[in-house]
């Protein structure tokens, strides 16, 4: 595991608190709310550490604090959240800390401003909110949950999602219509879930919100609840996408989409999740989190870039920058430090394509009828920033018929004489996308036109600042093998020259399948039957893009199930040289997006199956090249797989989560210590730490609906302790609207008005040495 492992003794006491694993849904002083629990919905392991009697007295707390104790009518409340919340900024605002074991609690370094202030957690109900400012000792009274249904409210979306019913494993493999009904594209039940999961259904936003689990008026009227489903997946710019999905988990006896209708209707009946959540324990309780909002309510976020990775004091307190993809060219930029958010607006050449050709509204939205709400020509996918603070989105900025001479056939580019990118695309397509880049010191953008897609990207640590880009198409990705390559950008020559040709350069996967260690040209092509004296080429695309300062290799993610990691090993002069491994993940492991490598050069992977893995090359065996190593066999040895917490689907054994991204702090930013992975919990409103093989969950109680695609960590101030440091997430679900809105009219509900709806989330999260820090 590196060290990963390598936490301080005192943090490893904080994460077992109490003697119990972290990692299990047991641990800690978490309600366990199912058919047990009685007397007032509190169950009595809280009870049991509550007492009416005891007299606590308040913490200590500085001018800009809010705290005090928090009681109920069985005593002091623990692991509960206390949430203060304004609207006198320029952004939505909200600051919520955990109560102690005897239920103190201070919410720190809050800006002047008048805030309301409340109560939430599990086996609760929100206490009334009141008026308090920074600098005031408040009591508050939380109120226990009056029943099971009530409780369940502010259960995250997880818990709800693992109500369906899915099919049972011996309907594997699909034998299609005339068989079991079960597309014979679906060989095994893992393959069904991970579509049901992040590479399907759960790649865009929540299921199992109060926003879908309960089927709005507002939809209509229907014969029943499998026509409200059927209409409900096709409003909005997303219903083609959505169409298309459940369409493919369609069978005889109605698939998903019936499976889906009967959810809500036991829902709608009284049905309850099963399991419930358990409280923050432990080092769980020392968090603290800030939400800020930026943009608005019908334009969404993918991602957000707020420091350079490898030196993370980059842009100290400095602005953050977003990512909105499909929805808008307008990018938001949110200043952390006054609380303001503002937009800018990166140039495209003429005749730039619009993403709303591909994503046309044909059916009304319930909540923006027929208005077209996605639409850029920007296409800004994901953004990283560099050592001077500028910032690198990969963005459209041409059509993608307009291909520049210098990438095909006849190039003096040496990476366009041996693999020439000349494959137009009418309209718009997905990833087509170049790099423009945004210098706040000037104000000015730059294009940088570059034959290759793009979609994630990564600084390596290397005198040229040499930024890497993957492009996610191949399989697993967009259907265009040809186009499965990874590039590279050398931005000091770049900057130096402004030559974008001269700069940039990519390479075609390579696999040494005659396992002579090197790369020789004359390689297998794609759909070829192995000549094992040859290399191959592989057609699968990059979806993730990680860069391992331990060997100065390049990782990424194939989305092809069951899921895929590839190395590339650039080698001295890449277009000739590189060359790429390839390694299937092993059952019980299967469907990924992300991944990222830590600085011993481990790879760390977020999965549908439920699990954080690991994979580290040095624990394998055998030769990793020679014949077969295009298939990805050859060393199942290097996978470690760790469960993640939360329900599991009836039939499952592992957590219903939607793990999109990960991500690994290098420098130990948050405080959990060096090369921590931390997945994104897109189901569980979390994140999700993985600490001395443990679990650690950071979650964000409020407004439920959080759903990250990337994660980053900066270092304001080296010498401020944890007020200094923090990470930083976008809630980047294609639904903003969906988020739980101000004064929702039920717990987690989207705001009742357009006024109230809720615009992405940017969340700050921040690590005290304990709960009453300040």
């Amino acid at each position: 595991m590196g060290s990963t492992s390598a936490i301080s003794a005192a943090t490893f006491k904080q994460v077992n608190q109490g003697g119990k694993t972290v990692g299990k849904e047991t641990f800690g002083v978490g309600p366990l709310l199912g058919i047990a629990m009685l007397a007032g919905a509190v169950p009595a392991d809280v009870r049991a550490q509550q007492n009416p009697i005891q007299q606590v007295a308040a913490p200590a707390i500085d001018n800009d604090d809010i705290g005090g104790v928090v009681t109920s009518r069985f005593g002091p409340e623990a692991g509960v959240w206390v949430i203060a919340e304004t609207t006198g900024f320029g952004t939505r605002f909200a600051k919520m800390a955990v109560t102690d074991e005897h239920g103190r609690y201070v919410i720190p370094n809050l800006p002047k401003a008048s805030y309301r202030v409340w109560v939430r957690g599990y086996g609760l109900v929100d206490s009334p909110k009141v008026a308090s400012e920074p600098g005031k000792i408040l009591e508050l009274t939380a109120v226990t949950a009056p029943s099971l249904a009530e409780a369940a409210q502010y259960y995250p979306a997880a818990y709800w999602y693992s109500m369906v019913r899915i099919p049972d494993q011996s309907r594997f493999p699909g034998t299609g219509d005339k068989g079991n009904g079960i597309p014979e594209y679906f060989k095994t039940p893992q393959h069904w879930l991970n579509f049901i999961k992040t590479n399907g259904c759960g790649n865009c936003h929540q299921i199992g919100n109060y926003a879908t689990r309960y089927l709005s008026p507002k939809l209509g009227k229907f014969e029943s609840s499998e026509d409200a489903w059927s209409h409900r997946l096709s409003v909005g710019p997303a219903g083609h996408d959505m169409v298309n999905f459940i369409t493919q988990l369609m069978t005889p006896d109605g698939g998903h989409l019936k499976a889906l209708a009967d959810w809500t209707d036991r829902i709608q009946a009284g049905e309850l999740p099963g399991r419930s959540p358990r409280r923050p324990a432990g080092v769980e309780r020392n968090l603290v989190v800030t939400v800020r909002d930026w943009l608005d309510p019908n334009h969404y976020l993918h991602d957000l870039t707020t420091t350079d990775r490898r030196h993370p004091t980059v842009n100290a307190y400095g602005p953050i920058y977003g990512d909105t993809e499909l929805s808008s060219n307008a990018q938001p930029v949110l200043d952390p430090v006054h609380n303001t958010k503002t937009t800018i607006e990166p140039p495209v050449r003429e005749g730039t394509p619009s993403s709303a050709l591909a994503n046309k509204v044909v059916a009304a939205s319930p909540y923006w009828g027929m208005e077209q709400t996605w639409d850029s020509k920007v296409n800004a996918h994901t953004s990283v920033m560099d050592q001077d603070g500028r910032v690198y989105w990969a963005a459209q900025n041409r059509s993608p018929q307009d291909i520049p001479a210098y990438c095909k056939k006849g190039s003096p580019l040496r990476s366009a004489q041996l693999y020439p990118l000349d494959v137009s695309h009418e309209g718009f397509f997905q990833n087509s996308r170049q790099v423009t880049v945004y210098d706040p010191k000037t104000q000015k953008f730059t294009m940088i036109d570059t034959c290759f897609g793009t979609h994630h990207l990564n600084f390596a640590e290397d005198a040229d600042n040499t930024l890497w880009l993957s492009n996610n198409t191949g399989l697993g990705g967009a259907p265009v093998p040809e186009l499965a390559v990874a590039g590279w950008i050398n931005t000091k020559l770049f900057w130096q020259t402004g030559d974008a040709a001269k700069a940039q350069g990519w390479t075609p996967f390579i696999v040494d399948t005659n396992g002579n260690g090197k790369r020789d040209e004359g390689y297998n092509e794609v759909g070829q039957t192995p000549d094992y004296s040859k290399d191959t080429r592989i057609p699968f695309g990059m979806y993730a893009m990680a860069y391992s300062p331990a060997d100065k290799t390049v990782w990424g993610s194939s989305l092809a199930h069951p899921g895929y990691i590839m190395r590339l090993d650039p080698g001295q002069n890449p277009p000739d040289t590189a060359l790429t491994e390839i390694y299937k993940v092993p059952l019980p492991g299967y469907g990924i997006r992300g991944m990222d490598v830590d600085r011993n050069g481990v790879a760390w992977l977020p999965l549908d199956s439920g699990h954080i893995a690991s994979f580290d090359r040095r624990k394998c065996q055998g030769p990793l090249n020679g014949p077969g190593a295009e298939k990805g066999e050859k060393c199942p040895e290097g996978f470690t797989f760790y469960p993640l917490p939360g329900p599991g689907f009836q039939g499952d054994p592992s957590a219903e989560e939607n793990p999109y991204y990960l991500w690994v702090d290098w420098f130990n930013i948050l405080g959990l210590g060096a090369n921590v992975p931390f997945e994104i919990g897109n189901q569980s409103d979390s994140l999700h730490a993985l600490v001395g093989g443990q679990i650690v969950e950071l979650r964000v109680p409020y407004p439920m609906g959080f759903f990250a695609k990337g994660l980053e960590g900066r270092i304001d101030d080296p010498k401020a302790g944890w007020k200094g440091r923090e990470l930083w997430a976008t809630s980047g679900n294609r639904t903003p609207f969906h988020i739980e809105g101000i004064d929702a009219p039920a717990p987690g509900a989207p705001g009742a008005t357009p006024e109230t709806l809720s615009s992405p989330l940017v969340v700050e999260f921040q690590l005290r040495p304990d709960p009453l820090a300040h």
